[in-house]
Order: C-alpha cells, then sequence, then structure tokens
C-alpha cells in the first residue's frame, strides 16, 4: 500500500502520456511485486523449515547435557528443553497453516504432503527427548534419540529441497513475464527507478527489523543462559557478556568490564599457578584462529578459596580467509563437579590404599610363614608340635636328630605314646595337659632316649598355642635344646673352679652364691658359709687407694660389665683381719639356670704391684738423674766453653806470629794445642746440644733462609778439611730455588755433620751435595753422597743413636764420639723433616734430608756462577 501511494503521488505530479506509460509499467510491477512477494512467502517457509530443524538439534543437545549434569542440577535443564518444545510446535503449526498470519506450506505440493509425513517423526523426537532427560535413562535411549534426531533432520532437509525447487519454477516463470515486460520497464525507466529505489528502502527497512528482531531474540536467548558467555574484540576488549558471567564470576557493583578485566588478571590454571594474560583464551583463539575446548580455571572467591571453571572459546568470523574479529568464551561453573571428582579421587587412592595394604598383609602372611618354616628348620633347638591330641604336626631336623625319626613318620603319630619311655609316659601326659589349660613350662631338664638307644639330656620350654590373646589354646609347641655336651662342660667347669690358683665366685644381687677353694684362701677363711650370703662390697674398704668409695665404683664396674660382656680392673680387698691386698678382677655376667648372676675371678698382683712400684721408683730416680745431668750440662756451657775459647785464641795469636815468631817445634806444637782445642770444642757443643735437646730447651730459629746460599757458603768452610784428605767436594744446585722459611742454623749443623761424616768415612774419591726442587722451584731433598767405606745393614738403624757408629773398628780407626748423626736426626725432626740412608759396603752413603712442604718467602740473591754442577774451587 505504501507502494500505490506512492506511484498515486507520482501520476498527479506526470503528465497523461507518461501516466499511461506508468500505468501499464505499474501494473506489470505489480504482478513482479506479486510474485516476488510469493517468493519472500518461499523463501520464509524454508527458513522457519530450516530453523525447526536447528530446534530439533538444540533440543538433543539440551537434553543430552541435562543426561550429563549431576542429579541435582538436571532440573536446572528443564525449563529450557521445554521452551525448545514450544518453539519447534510454533514453527512446526506455521507452516501446517495454524493461524491466519502464518506462514504455510502451499497444500498439495510435494512438499506439504512429506512435512506432514514427518509429524509422527517429530513427535516421537520430542517423546525420546523428554525419556532421556529422566534420571533414569540408559545410554541405548540416547543412542535411539541420536538416531531419530538424524532421520528428522534428512527429512526437514528433503522438504527444504523440495521447497527450493518449487521456488525455482516460480522463479522461471517470473523471469518469463518480466522479459515480456522489459520494454514497458524500459519506458518507465525514469519513474520506475524511483518506485524501484523506494521499493528498495521499504525491504531494507523491513530486514532492519527483521535483524532487530532476531537480534532481540538472541539477546534474549543470550542472556537467559545458565552459561557464562564473554564475547572478546580482536584488540582484547570485552565488547559484551551475560548476566550469568557476571554471576559466575562474582562481579557486583562497579563497572563490570573493569571488574571482568581484572578478574581475568588474577585468573589460575588448573594446577592454582597465575595464567599470564597473553595465555588467556580468548587471547589465544584470536591470535591462532583455533577453539579451545574444556579448559579449566580457577577465580579465587573473597573468602580465599577458588572457584572453578569450564570454558569452551571459540573464533567470530565476517567472511572467508579473514582473521578473527572477536572470540566468543562459554564457561560455567564446575567447582562441585571438581570437588566431587577430587573426592572419588581420594576414595580411589584410599581403595587403591587399603588394596595395597590388604596385599601386603597377604605377602606378609606367606613370608610369615616361610619364615616360621625357616625358623623352625634352621633353629638350633628340637621343635616339637602337638595338637589337643598329642599328635604331632611339627617335627623339625633337630628333632629328627634328637630322637632318630623322620618328620614323615613323626607327624600324626602321638607323642606320649610312641616317643617316650614308659616310665616317663604318665608324667609327660601331665605336663602335655597342664601346657594345654594354659600353664607353659619353662627350663624342663629331663632325658631322651632315641631309637638307638642313645641318652641324651634335653632341656625343653613348652608354650601353648593360641590365636590371639584370649583365645582358646589350638595346641602347643615344645622347644628341646640338647645340653648332654654342656652338663658335661658344667661337670669341666666345676672341676676348674674348684682347682683354680685365682679365686672364682659367683654372686647376685642377695650376695655370694658359691666361691671355690682359692677364694678361702686369699681372704684366709675357713668354710664356704663365712662368704655365702655376703656382698663383694662388705670385702673391700670404704674407699679404694685413689679416694672413691667403693660401693659406688663397684656398682659401675659391674654396669660396664654387663654392657660389655665382661670387665677387667684393678681393685683392693680387706680380709676380715683388716689386711689389704691387690687383685686384679675380671667380671663377667652369666645365666645360671634362667638366674642373672655376676662371675668375679681373683689374681692376685701383690708382688706385680710391689715390682711395678720398685720399677717406678728407679724411673723417677733415672729421670731426676737425666734431669740433674742436663741442668749440669747446660750450667758448665760457659765454664767448660770459656777456656777453651780462650786457649784456642791464644794459640792462633801465637801461630799469626804477634808476640814473635815460633820456631818450628814451637809452632807444631801450637797447631796441635789448636787442633785439639777445636775438636774438644766441637765435641763440647754436641753433648751441648744433646742436653738441650733431652733437658726440652732446645728452640728454633725461624728465618727466611736461600738454601742455595747456605750450602755454598757451608762447603766453602769445609773445603780445606776435604782437600787435606785429597777428596773431590763438589755441588749439584739447580738453576732457581726459592727461598723458604726454617731454622738456619740448624740446618747448617745438619749439613755441616752430614759432610763431615762423609769426609772423614771416605779416603778417596768425592762428596756431592745436591738439591732437588719441584716443579716451582721449592727445595725437597737435599742428598749427601760419598764414595766411602759404606756402612752394614745391621748397623743402619743405630748409626742415629747418641754415642753409636758404624762399628767400633770405625771408632778405633776414625775416632769421634758418635753424636753427629744423633744432632742431626734430632735438628731433622725439630725443622720438620726426615732423613734417609742408603749404603752399600765399599761403594758409599747417601743421606737423603726430605724437607718439609716450605713456607713462601722473598728471593735472596745467589752469586752468579754459584749454581749447577760445580767443584768447589781449589784454595
Amino acid at each position: 500500500m505504501n507502494l500505490a501511494r506512492s506511484a498515486l503521488t507520482l501520476g498527479r505530479r506526470s503528465s497523461v502520456a507518461v501516466l499511461a506509460v506508468i500505468a501499464v509499467a505499474v501494473a506489470t510491477l505489480g504482478l513482479l511485486v506479486a510474485q516476488t512477494s510469493r517468493h519472500s512467502i518461499d523463501g520464509a517457509r524454508m527458513n522457519v523449515a530450516g530453523h525447526q530443524r536447528t530446534l530439533s538439534e538444540r533440543l538433543v543437545a539440551l537434553t543430552l547435557l541435562a543426561r550429563a549434569a549431576p542429579p541435582g542440577e538436571r532440573a536446572l535443564w528443564r525449563p529450557r528443553i521445554d521452551a525448545t518444545v514450544t518453539e519447534l510446535r510454533i514453527a512446526s503449526q506455521q507452516l501446517r497453516g495454524v493461524g491466519s498470519d502464518n506462514v504455510v506450506i502451499p497444500p498439495e505440493t510435494p512438499a506439504a504432503r512429506d512435512y506432514e509425513a514427518l509429524i509422527a517423526l517429530q513427535d516421537s523426537v520430542k517423546d525420546a527427548a523428554a525419556l532421556v532427560a529422566t534420571d533414569t535413562a540408559t545410554s541405548t535411549q540416547a543412542d535411539s534419540l541420536l538416531a531419530q534426531q538424524k532421520r528428522l533432520a534428512v527429512a526437514i532437509a528433503h522438504v527444504v529441497d523440495e521447497l527450493e525447487v518449487e521456488w525455482a519454477h516460480q522463479i522461471d516463470r517470473l523471469l518469463q513475464l518480466e522479459a515480456a515486460c522489459v520494454i514497458l520497464l524500459l519506458v518507465a525507466m525514469g519513474l520506475g527507478i524511483r518506485v524501484a529505489l523506494q521499493l528498495k528502502q521499504v525491504q531494507l527497512t523491513a530486514t532492519i527489523e527483521a535483524l532487530e528482531e532476531s537480534e532481540s531474540r538472541t539477546r534474549a536467548v543470550f542472556d537467559a543462559m545458565q552459561e557464562g558467555i564473554l564475547i572478546t574484540g580482536d584488540t582484547g576488549n570485552l565488547i559484551t557478556w551475560n548476566p550469568s558471567a557476571l554471576k559466575i564470576l562474582g562481579v557486583q557493583g562497579g563497572n563490570p568490564a573493569d571488574v571482568l578485566r581484572e578478574r581475568g588478571a588474577t585468573l589460575k590454571d588448573e594446577h592454582g599457578m597465575p595464567i599470564d594474560p597473553e595465555q588467556l583464551p580468548s587471547r589465544v583463539t584470536l591470535r591462532t584462529g583455533k577453539a579451545l575446548m574444556d579448559m579449566i580455571f580457577a577465580t579465587e572467591r573473597p573468602d580465599g578459596s577458588l572457584r572453578w571453571l569450564s570454558a569452551n572459546t571459540n573464533p567470530l568470523y565476517r567472511g572467508e580467509n579473514s582473521a578473527p574479529h572477536a572470540a566468543v568464551t562459554i564457561f560455567r561453573d564446575v567447582t562441585a563437579a571438581r570437588h566431587l571428582e577430587d573426592e572419588r579421587l581420594v576414595q580411589a587412592e584410599a581403595l587403591e590404599l587399603q588394596n595395597q595394604e590388604l596385599l601386603a598383609q597377604a605377602e606378609a602372611l606367606e613370608r610369615g610363614h616361610a619364615l616360621f618354616r625357616s625358623l623352625v628348620e634352621t633353629a638350633g633347638s628340637a621343635i616339637v608340635g602337638l595338637d589337643t591330641d598329642g599328635m604331632v604336626f611339627e617335627w623339625n631336623r633337630e628333632a629328627e636328630t634328637l630322637f632318630g625319626v623322620t618328620r614323615a613318620n613323626a607327624l600324626g603319630h602321638n607323642y606320649a605314646a610312641e616317643f617316650v619311655t614308659p616310665e616317663h609316659r604318665d608324667r609327660m601326659r601331665a605336663g602335655i595337659s597342664s601346657v594345654l589349660a594354659g600353664h607353659p613350662i619353662r627350663n624342663l631338664l629331663g632325658p631322651v632316649k632315641s631309637r638307638s638307644d642313645e641318652q641324651h639330656m634335653v632341656l625343653w620350654n613348652i608354650t601353648p598355642l593360641r590365636a590371639g590373646p584370649g583365645e582358646p589354646v589350638h595346641g602347643l609347641i615344645a622347644a628341646g635344646l640338647d645340653v648332654t655336651e654342656r652338663e658335661a662342660s658344667d661337670e669341666r667347669f666345676r672341676l676348674l673352679f674348684e682347682r683354680s690358683t685365682d679365686a672364682h665366685m659367683l654372686y647376685d644381687a642377695q650376695g655370694i652364691i658359691d666361691c671355690n677353694e682359692a677364694t678361702l684362701r686369699m681372704l684366709k677363711v675357713r668354710s664356704r658359709d663365712a662368704l655365702v650370703g655376703r656382698r663383694p662390697a662388705e670385702l673391700s674398704p670404704m674407699r679404694q687407694p685413689d679416694g672413691r668409695l667403693s660401693i659406688v665404683v663397684g656398682a659401675q664396674m659391674r654396669e660396664k660389665a654387663r654392657v660389655t660382656g665382661h670387665h677387667r680392673f684393678e681393685w683392693t680387698h680387706r680380709r676380715d683381719d683388716a689386711s689389704e691386698f691387690s687383685v686384679e678382677v675380671t667380671l663377667t655376667p652369666l645365666k645360671l639356670h634362667g638366674r642373672a648372676v655376676m662371675l668375679a675371678v681373683w689374681h692376685d698382683i701383690t708382688e706385680r704391684k710391689a715390682v711395678e712400684d720398685a720399677l717406678r721408683t728407679a724411673r723417677d730416680a733415672a729421670e731426676s738423674a737425666n734431669k740433674t745431668k742436663s741442668e749440669f750440662m747446660t750450667r758448665m756451657n760457659h765454664e767448660l766453653r770459656t777456656p777453651l775459647t780462650a786457649i784456642i785464641g791464644f794459640s792462633r795469636v801465637l801461630l799469626q806470629g804477634k808476640t814473635g815468631e815460633l820456631n818450628a817445634g814451637a809452632k807444631l806444637y801450637t797447631e796441635r794445642i789448636r787442633d785439639n782445642g777445636m775438636h774438644l770444642l766441637s765435641l763440647i757443643n754436641q753433648i751441648l746440644d744433646v742436653a738441650k735437646v733431652e733437658a726440652g730447651r732446645m728452640e728454633l730459629d725461624r728465618e727466611v733462609v736461600a738454601l742455595d746460599v747456605l750450602v755454598i757458603e757451608t762447603l766453602a768452610m769445609l773445603e780445606s778439611t776435604a782437600d787435606a784428605k785429597g777428596l773431590l767436594l763438589r755441588r749439584d744446585l739447580p738453576e732457581h730455588i726459592e727461598a723458604f722459611v726454617t731454622d738456619a742454623g740448624k740446618l747448617r749443623q745438619i749439613l755441616i755433620n752430614l759432610v763431615g761424616n762423609a769426609i772423614k768415612f771416605t779416603a778417596s774419591g768425592e762428596v756431592l751435595v745436591r738439591v732437588t726442587t719441584d716443579a716451582a722451584g721449592r727445595a725437597r731433598e737435599l742428598i749427601v753422597r760419598d764414595s766411602g767405606i759404606g756402612i752394614p745393614v745391621d748397623r743402619r738403624d743405630k748409626i742415629f743413636e747418641p754415642f753409636e757408629q758404624g762399628d767400633s773398628s770405625t771408632r778405633r780407626e776414625f775416632g769421634g764420639t758418635g753424636l753427629g748423626l744423633s744432632i742431626v736426626k734430632t735438628f731433622t725432626a725439630l725443622i720438620g723433616a726426615t732423613i734417609s740412608v742408603e749404603s752399600e759396603m765399599g761403594l758409599g752413603t747417601t743421606f737423603t734430608v726430605t724437607l718439609p712442604e716450605p713456607d713462601a718467602a722473598p728471593a735472596v740473591a745467589v752469586p752468579d756462577g754459584a749454581r749447577g754442577d760445580q767443584a768447589m774451587p781449589r784454595v
């Protein structure tokens, strides 16, 4: 009608000729509009039919979701299922012509006939959906619903296809009519364009209204969904959300967009760890274009607990082959389901632990049985098990050996009747009855006669068998230990006990139980009765010689014996006549017929103590004499060395001719005076050094030492002595030796004594001094080698002792006191070094001083040309 009014308004403004043309065009266009209207109706039919298929799919999906939901939540799905059924019924009424304003499938058409045929199938789908949504539905019924819905979708697609065929026929007729009217349309093009534009505007308006209505419906569904929905733009901003999203995320008050953005920044993954904002599902979907399904997240509630969410995210596109312009995230609260799942997991773990415990108990029972069999078979005692009738049910290898009867021949036989001699059967039956009544027997000693007529003494322990505390007795176990040898050993022990010269006594907390004759003699008592019942503390003085109370120390000694198995110590005892004597006591804890006793053995050490006292007195006297000697030698230092120094000094003055030239005889005598004085001074110095060491007064004077310089200077001092014997005195020094800290005087004395000894005992050849170093140039060894007479093997350990030499002949031939190497040994120990010797008779001797790890010290200059392997220069 709007279009007709527009045409009339336009006709009034046009000429009559144009109006006629327009009238024809309008008539023609009226036919076109009619056909177009029918075309729109046919499109609406197909939309309704397609919408009906969508509704059927939604009905099935909601039904399956309701079935998958927990029983407590299934009622929440019922309104949505009912609303979908209502929409499905309305769509069916539109297609079947119910209501004057609804779209109707033209009757007597294939589409109408096919649609009437699927009504029953549609009803069966609704009935099946109602049945599956119940709590008693089975998976078979769910599968049947899916199959029926699939058939219904195929039938609806067939109806849509037939409607499309009808629509195609109508379009063909419309094209034929349009071809006939093309001339009229060309004539009325000017006005027709305007009318067409107006018609297009009407259609656009109708389309906009339809879109608004569709958006309104979509929004209603969007807001009615119980799942939370968030739509995120391609820039990461939230476009829209539904009320359920705010409710699930606990958004109350404030700007929802800001609150939702803050909640998104605090989301945690399924392990409770914070999520990077770039890893949020919407961001990942927008970035990759991929849907994310069943993602688990957690948001923190105000009380600190976590609300768990399950989310699905899908991308939204504006067209094909384009990037997502938005992402829709649908999520639901699965906290209760997760807690239920956690409880199920805990229950499953508890059940698994219970099963493992049961398996462990079963394995332990099997191991216990195997262990019992192993213990029985490997026990050192004969094990015999009897039931309540006295029949044998257990018989181990020791029992086979003891009785001479195999296990197979013993099981199931009456023990008292077949394995006990007639004279002991009544006693044995009484004992078995007593044990079966619940009274165990301990340490029962009795004879056993084997099938080979061998007699054994057996110590029995018999225990009743019960399934548990308070349970009735169902048998007994007898463990018998063959003590035949022990009985014989006890007899031998008695002989040793009685005839030993050491005192032996057995006592417990009540006092002495037994003792031997040696005890009576040591304590000078006449009979055992005088000792039985008395405690060892009563046989001791109140205090021991060190002042400790005897009763306290005695208790400590007994405790040590119990802990260690035995304890030996010295003790002083007192006889009844008040005389005291010393003994060495050995305490050994024993079991005597199940009774804890202590065996005490006293060994008289009175004579040994007297000898020790004498030795102690002699040692003290020797130490005192040695100390007196050392003090004497130290004090005589000045008195001995001062006159010798004067004698040597005056002899040098005489030899220098300061008082006039000496004749040959006087000069010879003066040289002898000087040489003998020097020799005597050297001896006195050595003796004084030994005295200082023995007195503990030898001290170290540590300083920085250049070993190469020290060697060169020392060899220069001794070169005249070597020259006098025609010996070659050589040195072998590395290019560089690090200086170190030590006592230079003692190291020099060591080298002087070693080189002096080498010169003394070398008749011809050479004496070599060598220094070895490590990679860093630190001195490691000082070696003195000669080509002299050598040292016998049996004397090499003695040459370092004071006043000792290689043998007696060397002292007669070469002289000396034998103190030089003793001082070397002492000084090397003082500076932290060690000395060793290698020698071969007739070929020479090598002394090696191994120096300690040296302390770092500044380098000391050595004269050029003084290093290397060089002979000392002749003077």
